[in-house]
């Protein structure tokens, strides 16, 4: 069994970076296109070519609650495993600005994808966090929305969530925008827990529907992150077999 599994992990990892070279052409030619119709163009070959590595793996993506994700929201979710780059490329229907750590600017092949469409910041760095939230700013005063992982790093415990830190709830209260919250269940029954080993499934991307800030100040940042953490921590604990009570 553990052969079959070292075999298919190695099938997946192959096809996903054969979708990287594949989108490469595409993201050429975008850059000499103008942000809107650049990223637009980028996210649209990304979404074909992770359709295509779910049709050819096995692992089938389904996307739900597309209908409440609205423009120029701040997009929050739970940081699982390798999966969430496929998954969340099928699940974004529309362009939008991601916030990255640095460290995928220095990955082969990937760093150019994530130096073409998302706002990386050193996470060491006051620096470079200062820049991400004014880049973050900046993205929702034009209208985008922004992906964003709370928990800063991939969730490598045993709880349904990490700790959510507090940037991308201030940010959203200061521009007077909802939260738009979605979750990633069955990620740990594609990818065991701290390892490579896969196996085909089925993974659910849940759109959840907006929170609300209009009229939040400061003192309430940490009121809004508890709420959208314990929104995304109850589909998990009721959905995922992972953490199912």
């Amino acid at each position: 069994m553990r052969v079959l599994q070292a075999f298919y992990g190695i099938y997946l990892g192959l096809l996903f970076m054969a979708g990287v070279v594949g989108v490469m052409p595409f993201y050429v030619v975008a850059s000499f296109l103008s942000d809107r119709p650049r990223l637009a163009l980028m996210f649209g070959a990304n979404r074909v070519a992770m359709r295509l590595w779910s049709l050819l793996t096995g692992v089938r993506i389904r996307v739900e609650g597309q209908a409440v994700w609205q423009p120029a929201h701040v997009l929050v979710g739970n940081h699982c495993n390798l999966l969430d780059m496929p998954v969340c490329a099928v699940a974004c229907a529309r362009p939008v600005k991601v916030l990255a750590k640095q460290e995928f600017a220095r990955m082969p092949l990937l760093g150019f994808l994530f130096r073409s469409f998302a706002v990386l910041v050193a996470r060491d760095s006051a620096d470079s966090r200062r820049a991400g939230a004014q880049a973050l700013a900046r993205a929702l005063a034009e209208g985008w929305p922004v992906l964003l992982f709370p928990e800063g790093t991939r969730n490598r415990t045993a709880a349904p969530l990490q700790p959510f830190r507090d940037g991308a709830f201030r940010a959203a209260i200061a521009a007077q925008v909802p939260i738009q919250p979605f979750v990633q269940l069955r990620m740990r029954s594609v990818q065991q827990l701290n390892t490579l080993w896969f196996r085909p499934g089925r993974l659910i991307f849940r759109w959840l529907p907006p929170v609300p800030t209009a009229g939040l100040g400061e003192d309430d940042v940490a009121a809004l992150r508890d709420r959208v953490y314990a929104l995304i921590e109850a589909e998990l604990k009721r959905d995922d077999p992972a953490f199912r009570d």
